[in-house]
C-alpha cells in the first residue's frame, strides 16, 4: 500500500493504493469511504494518544512516593478552611 500526500491549502489529500479485489468490495459497499477513513485515522491518533498518557502517568505514579493516609486527610481539611 502506498500513501501519498498533496497539501491543497487546509486540506491535505492523502491517496491510497488498494489491491483490484478490494476496490471491487468496496464498491458494493454504500458508504462514504473518504468520512470513514478519516473517523478511523481519528481514533487511531486518539487511541494512541491515551496510550501515550497513560505510559507518563505510569512512569510519574513509579517515581511518586507513597503518600501516608493522615497527610492526605491534613491537606483535605487544609483545603477546606481556606
Amino acid at each position: 500500500m502506498y500513501i501519498f500526500l498533496i497539501h491543497m491549502g487546509q486540506i491535505d489529500v492523502i491517496t491510497v493504493k488498494v489491491p483490484s479485489e478490494l476496490k471491487k468490495k468496496m464498491k458494493q459497499i454504500n458508504i462514504n469511504w473518504s468520512e470513514y477513513i478519516r473517523e478511523s485515522i481519528k481514533k487511531k491518533i486518539d487511541e494512541q494518544r491515551l496510550k501515550a498518557a497513560s505510559v507518563k502517568l505510569d512512569e510519574v505514579r513509579m517515581r511518586a512516593k507513597p503518600v501516608p493516609t493522615d497527610e492526605l486527610i491534613s491537606w483535605i481539611r487544609e483545603d477546606r478552611e481556606r
